[in-house]
């Protein structure tokens, strides 16, 4: 999941140039038709799921109860400025919550002054954080995309195993039961409960390792380019972004814009036919 939208390349990849991105888009399409993928991790926030109302203005309605009244529109910018700078006080890869002092509470408690900070905010942060932490966490502001849930089922049923590797708080399970994936994946590896976060390789061997199966036979979905495509790229796996406002079309990257666009990548081959055939 990303807020901030920028694209942040690993510090060691320079972008390339027209031509080179044409020919990384042919040689990744090709090499996902070609390569025999047996398995699929997906991230989680922006990817499968969504928060309904948005961030924003859930922020908006607490800030708004504790002091001046704030809209989504003047909390968004912000917002996106408050996880981005947080983002930079950790190097890419460490897990951002046991690296800071007091652990998860302790990390949202540094980003909500952020974003009082930037607001010029009169609320109480400590008020502030009981009622945004608890608000986070109720299962009916986390829905589903619409063709979340049918993409699991078809892919298991086709005979691919599944994951979920997300840079999350410890809240995600539950949420995740809530929502029923839990019961459609294979495993899930949340960034807090791994001590490591992606783009970092570890995770992505992780997944791996409790998938029983190999980097170059696993594909990864995320929103994120560098956690997610550059990330799983990086760690040996295929990668794809999704890209539902179709924001980087035109770039280096191999983009789905639904997730059902999977199985074009995937060449709609069923693992179960295929060893039936074999």
């Amino acid at each position: 999941m990303e807020y901030g939208r920028s694209i942040l390349l690993p510090e060691s990849q320079e972008a390339p140039s027209r031509i080179q991105m044409c020919l990384l888009i042919q040689v990744n399409i090709s090499l996902m038709t070609t390569v025999q993928i047996n398995s699929v991790t997906f991230d989680a926030g922006n990817t499968l799921l969504y928060c309904d109302p948005s961030p924003a203005e859930i922020y908006a309605t607490s800030l708004s109860r504790f002091g001046r009244t704030v809209t989504a529109d003047a909390v968004e910018p912000v917002f996106s400025h408050a996880w981005a700078e947080m983002q930079r006080r950790t190097s890419p890869g460490v897990d951002r919550y046991s690296s800071q002092p007091g652990g998860e509470r302790a990390w949202w408690a540094a980003f909500l002054r952020e974003v009082l900070r930037l607001l010029e905010h009169d609320a109480s942060p400590d008020a502030l954080l009981d009622d945004l932490y608890a608000a986070f966490s109720r299962p009916d502001v986390w829905k589903t995309y619409p063709e979340a849930l049918k993409v699991l089922d078809r892919l298991r049923a086709m005979g691919y195993s599944t994951a979920i590797v997300s840079n999350w708080d410890h809240r995600l399970p539950k949420i995740l039961d809530d929502l029923q994936i839990t019961l459609r994946v294979d495993a899930v590896l949340v960034s807090s409960i791994e001590g490591v976060e992606k783009p970092a390789r570890q995770i992505f061997d992780r997944a791996l390792e409790r998938l029983g199966t190999r980097a170059s036979e696993t594909l990864h979905i995320g929103d994120s380019p560098r956690e997610d495509y550059f990330g799983a790229q990086s760690a040996g796996l295929e990668a794809a972004l999704i890209d539902r406002k179709a924001e980087f079309a035109n770039d280096q990257m191999t983009t789905i814009t639904s997730l059902e666009d999977v199985f074009d990548l995937l060449g709609g081959v069923s693992l179960i036919d295929r060893a039936d055939a074999g």
